[in-house]
């Protein structure tokens, strides 16, 4: 009893302080001691833990597991264990838990076990279904009809679906990891696109709809992709770490435009075998000849095609007119956007490249060339969209999984450090010498390495923000800068406070941690106010300062050219949870940055564990 009360009296300030669950067993595995976390965790009462063996709460295999790591603590293989195990509540329910144990010792004697337990068992619902998500998002790009592939910024090869790889005639293990450039780029080509794709990066040069390059297959033949909506991808902080792009294989089609033009004879055949829709239009829009795709894409015989108004069709009649104005003034048009309706009413989205028909004496007659159907095209970008937000929340995945490693078992380490310290002083401070100095000294080292790593943990993923939500976060995250900076944040709340869903809290909050972070590093601020109004249908946060200011070029995209990645990152995560961000800003007048939000009016409920 005397060994238990005093291990109980040792450790009482970490029961008391610890919203985990801690309990501490002699090594015979029965429990002296248990916090309230403890009795929450397991359903048990404190009176009823007490006495109670660790055996109860676990599996066999579980236990056998923890009696194993007692053993090599015991021995000295290991001071300290951490592991993950279900516990069994005294209801009979399953939970699991991440262990954090350490044996107690005096003068080496061992006295018994503490252990800190973290209730992980809603977490790992969340990890399994993103591990599923994920999986989901993998077979989707693999059965897609188009190549995907990302490459980072350096033009690594990271990611390739089997389309891609059926293309280029590689397996996935072969490419991967190799620069695009290098292995795929024609030889004529390496250098000019190089160079490209380098100032796409950087923000020099805007990411064209659609491009098209030579690639060289691993047989060695030469193709030509045609590349659509690529996307650059971010970090956190908003630079740009790759490029995503979906894109087919045109080589066929780009042959079969130049046979068009070198040989009549040639045209016709290929007029009727190509895969894509080939229509001839009179200049009033009539159709004179459309080739077999062209029925099927459409829906009509070719006695009902043949004479059809194809300036009817269009959902939108001002792209109609846009068409006509674009093709006379260039001669020709590139892959044009216009919705297009089929016979049966059905509304499709369609990539028109159309070229100008003379007649002997020059005027023109009409218009020649393709349609092709990318509605299902456009469904797969907005799917991968959707992926890239997955990706996204996988990383904050990781950062709480580091942050919440940093708490459990780094810090608590160092916590129980401290306490053996304060033990040996309290041991020794009648003692002459300079050793309870010396002490004194290894444990203040030690507490600030402990207030680091807790800011470090908090910065890297706020608990409150899980548990609270933003407005409380965002007060802890403006008291610590204040601390150690120089400007003056001021929060101010308009309306109830209330939560939000996950995904617009965490995006609000990066926001205002970024924008608040480029405040201290660059404006050259005194203060600073961040409002979060919350009205009923919508959320609005305004970050604002009394800094130098700067120019605001015409777009927000264009920040990136001049190195004001911070901003355009914003804007891109404000995107991510269908919110707009706007900057307003002048030459000695500070920055003003709005976000608003419409969809996130509505209460969510939040759920401990």
């Amino acid at each position: 009893m005397e060994v238990a009360n005093f291990l109980t009296e040792r450790y009482q300030e970490i029961f008391e302080v610890f919203s985990d669950a801690v309990v501490l067993w002699r090594p015979d595995g029965k429990i002296i001691g248990a916090n309230g976390a403890m009795a929450t965790l397991t359903g048990y009462p404190p009176g009823e833990l007490r006495g109670m063996s660790v055996a109860q709460f676990l599996t066999p295999d579980d236990f056998a597991r923890l009696v194993e790591g007692q053993r090599q603590q015991l021995t000295g293989e290991a001071v300290s264990r951490s592991y993950e195990s279900g516990l069994i509540r005294k209801d009979g329910t399953h939970v699991v838990g991440e262990w954090a144990t350490k044996l107690v010792t005096q003068r080496g004697k061992p006295l018994g076990v503490l252990a800190v337990i973290k209730n992980v068992t809603e977490q790992k619902l969340v990890e399994k279904a993103l591990r599923e998500e994920r999986d989901r998002a993998q077979r989707y790009l693999d059965v897609a009809g188009v190549a995907i592939d990302v490459m980072d910024a350096g033009g690594n090869i990271m990611l390739l679906n089997k389309k891609s790889c059926e293309i280029l005639g590689y397996e996935e293990n072969e490419i991967v990891g190799q620069n695009w450039f290098d292995k795929i780029s024609v030889d004529r080509n390496r250098a000019r696109a190089k160079a490209l794709f380098a100032k796409m990066i950087t923000g020099a040069i805007e990411l064209d709809k659609c491009h098209e390059s030579p690639v060289v297959t691993k047989s060695g033949e030469e193709r030509i992709m045609a590349w659509y909506n690529t996307t650059l991808l971010r970090d956190e902080a908003g630079n740009a770490i790759g490029v995503l792009g979906s894109g087919e294989d045109i080589t066929e089609r780009k042959q079969m435009e130049k046979a068009l033009r070198d040989s009549e004879e040639k045209y016709r055949t290929l007029f009727e075998d190509s895969r894509d829709a080939i229509c001839i239009l009179t200049r009033t829009g009539k159709v004179m000849h459309a080739n077999q795709v062209a029925l099927d894409l459409f829906g009509h015989t070719r006695d009902e095609m043949m004479g059809l108004d194809v300036w009817e069709t269009p959902v939108y009649p001002t792209e109609v007119e846009r068409f006509r104005s674009e093709i006379e003034h260039r001669g020709f048009v590139r892959d044009f956007a216009m919705r297009l309706r089929k016979r049966d009413g059905t509304e499709m989205d369609c990539l028109l490249t159309f070229t100008i028909w003379r007649s002997d004496d020059g005027s023109i007659s009409g218009y020649e060339g393709s349609i092709r159907d990318t509605t299902e095209h456009k469904r797969l970008q907005e799917n991968l969209q959707r992926y890239v937000t997955e990706v996204t929340r996988a990383q904050e995945e990781e950062r709480k999984r580091i942050a919440r490693e940093l708490h459990d078992e780094t810090i608590q380490d160092l916590a129980m450090l401290s306490l053996d310290i304060e033990a040996v002083i309290r041991a020794r401070k009648r003692s002459s010498d300079g050793s309870v100095k010396g002490l004194l000294q290894i444990q203040e080292k030690v507490n600030r390495i402990a207030e680091e790593l807790s800011r470090l943990s908090h910065a890297l993923r706020p608990n409150v923000l899980d548990h609270l939500g933003l407005v409380p976060a965002v007060k802890v995250l403006i008291g610590d800068l204040s601390k150690a900076g120089n400007v003056a944040i001021d929060l101010q709340v308009v309306g109830r406070e209330r939560r939000l869903s996950p995904e617009v809290e965490l995006g609000l909050f990066r926001i205002i941690q970024e924008a608040i972070r480029n405040i201290r590093k660059h404006s050259g601020a005194a203060t600073a106010a961040v409002t979060v109004e919350l009205d009923s249908d919508k959320v609005r946060v305004t970050i604002a300062d009394d800094g130098d200011g700067f120019e605001l070029p015409k777009r927000l995209g264009d920040l990136t050219a001049k190195g004001k990645l911070g901003l355009v990152g914003m804007q891109e995560r404000a995107q991510l949870f269908d919110g707009t961000l706007s900057v307003q800003s002048s030459p000695g007048e500070g920055t003003r940055v709005v976000i608003e939000v419409g969809n996130a009016a509505s209460p969510v409920a939040v759920h401990g564990g």
